[in-house]
């Protein structure tokens, strides 16, 4: 029996410090989960975007996060156990693959999609957009409308060309105001 302590506690140390990990929260626990976490000295970030949301024939954009029901959480040298994260109010688990060990997030990951964020977390559009390449149109009138991008007006405007009610329509919008469509993300 004794053996089986020892092995069980070098497997707990096979978690790296120092390295980012995925938590899934609980149903509306975002708030909860990151005033707790932060009350026991984690850092935590999960990449936020506009959107713009029809409702009652009202258009209003909100922060919704990229990665719904999930949060990133560093785990440095300081913290310790890393156990008690899965009983912190609001965190569901730590995200683990091989034998209840958490996966660390690859650190290339991490860090682009950090640089792809702002100051308070909000994911920036591309800066690598192509003429001719496929997009989706996320916030304004034209919300989730697809299109193709006819010509780069400036670092934060471009010009779309996309069908509206049967004729090629023309809009210029903000880089910000859009997103790689999915048939151009999967293969990325």
């Amino acid at each position: 029996m004794r053996n089986s302590v020892v092995l069980e506690i070098v497997i707990v140390n096979k978690v790296s410090f120092n390295r980012w990990y995925l938590a899934q929260l609980k149903p509306n626990g975002f708030q909860k989960a990151v005033a707790n976490l932060a009350r026991q000295n984690f850092t935590t970030f999960m990449p936020m975007q506009i959107k713009t949301v029809r409702h009652a024939r009202k258009l209003s954009s909100v922060q919704r996060p990229v990665f719904p029901g999930y949060i990133f959480i560093h785990l440095g040298e300081e913290q310790g156990d890393w156990r008690k994260i899965n009983s912190t109010l609001g965190v569901a688990r730590l995200v683990c693959f091989h034998a209840n060990q958490p996966a660390p997030v690859p650190d290339a990951l991490m860090d682009a999609l950090q640089q792809r964020c702002d100051v308070d977390g909000i994911l920036l559009p591309p800066n690598d957009l192509q003429e001719g390449e496929s997009i989706v149109i996320s916030d304004g009138a034209f919300a989730d409308f697809t299109g193709t991008i006819e010509k780069i007006l400036s670092s934060e405007r471009i010009r779309i060309l996309f069908d509206f009610m049967g004729q090629e329509t023309r809009v210029d919008v903000a880089t910000g105001h859009v997103e790689r469509s999915a048939e151009i993300r999967g293969a990325i």
